[in-house]
């Protein structure tokens, strides 16, 4: 029964990665504003989508258990911008910086940026909301890092999808 339990979870993790691993590596190569992970444009840009990635235990020596970043559209021109980093356990620093950036019809551009610390815990979040222009592509960029005395630093990137700010 145990073996049956863990050739399935495997296979489905498996399926995850085969589908959303394409996406993320499309979101950071893309060439025009928005588009969903197959590719086709987004019918509905208002709302934001988080990319949410996962490190499986033991599949590098990296300290970053989990990391993703996320946009909405609040209102009034105003967007949400928020990032997590989460660790395999305590570290003595931790950070999630957040790029606000905007599609100028050939490449993303950083807009601002917001970080986020934490020391000696193996959490970090944070989220606010920034004023933007009407009528553009949206979307966030974050940098996770995490670092322990003695090993360095690891950093860790995700990318979400874009929104249309109307």
């Amino acid at each position: 029964m145990k073996k049956s339990a863990r050739v399935l979870v495997s296979l489905m993790s498996l399926l995850v990665f085969m589908f959303c691993l394409p996406g993320v590596a499309a979101a950071e190569e893309q060439i025009g504003p928005p588009a969903t992970v197959e590719g086709t444009a987004c019918t509905d840009l208002q709302n934001g989508i988080e990319i949410n990635l996962q490190e499986t235990p033991g599949a590098s020596s990296s300290l970053i258990k989990q990391w993703n970043c996320a946009i909405a559209e609040n209102s009034n021109g105003r967007v949400s911008i928020s990032g997590e980093t989460i660790t395999y356990g305590t570290v003595d620093y931790l950070d999630v910086t957040v790029y606000l950036q905007r599609w100028n019809g050939s490449d993303w551009v950083d807009v601002t940026s917001r970080i986020y610390k934490n020391s000696a815990s193996s959490y970090v979040s944070g989220s606010d909301l920034i004023t933007v222009s009407k009528g553009y592509s949206y979307r966030c960029k974050a940098v996770h890092t995490a670092r322990t005395a003695g090993s360095g630093n690891y950093t860790k990137t995700s990318v979400c999808n874009a929104i249309t700010v109307h």
